[in-house]
């Protein structure tokens, strides 16, 4: 049975992806960083397709191309609502193992996608948390149904994961970590991954 991979995204066009990074960055610059970090994942898995199998989660549903690819297979038009809500429609539109990661984490690699995987097989939820204090990427076992674990989380601040283990923790929902990594989400974040 092949791994999913669901990769959360925001097709890269000007006034939808990273608007707060590239106000900061300019927007070429945003959309560079994006490309490149979908690209990576591409080919991070691609000759691995007999294992993995990646899936895009976009908005607005739109088909795009990238550098040298194009991503217009297996694409999932994200539902209206935050990032709670998405995700977990995901969630129950599956019945099997799974993982979603960002598209602003550079240093994403097939160790710690592979280490996820594996922790999934004894846990019901993985997360990959990010210095800034969310996360990076979220797995769910769908061994047992769950309850919806994203009540009250306060996003994109720095106790959104916090938030999240407190309400994995009150519902008795069984979690592992991955490896913590760095998402870029401003210029500080930005710069830090240039000298990375």
């Amino acid at each position: 049975m092949k791994k999913e991979i669901i990769v959360m995204t925001k097709v890269p066009f000007q006034g939808i992806i990273k608007n707060r990074l590239s106000k900061e960055i300019g927007f070429v610059k945003s959309k560079r960083l994006t490309c490149l970090n979908l690209e990576n994942i591409k080919k991070i898995f691609l000759f691995k397709r007999e294992e993995y199998i990646i899936k895009w989660y976009i908005t607005p549903f739109y088909k795009f191309r990238s550098y040298s690819f194009s991503f217009c297979k297996n694409c999932i038009y994200q539902v209206k609502g935050n990032l709670g809500k998405k995700m977990w429609h995901l969630v129950n539109k599956q019945n099997k193992p799974f993982v979603i990661v960002g598209s602003d984490i550079p240093n994403l690699n097939r160790k710690y996608i592979s280490l996820a995987f594996h922790r999934l097989k004894t846990t019901d939820i993985v997360l990959g948390p990010t210095y800034d204090g969310g996360f990076w990427l979220i797995g769910f076992s769908n061994k047992k149904k769950i309850v919806y674990p994203f009540y009250d989380i306060r996003w994109s601040t720095k106790d959104t994961l916090k938030d999240l283990i407190k309400n994995l923790q009150s519902n008795n929902i069984k979690f592992k970590f991955t490896k913590k990594l760095r998402d870029i989400d401003n210029k500080r974040d930005y710069c830090e991954n240039i000298k990375d």
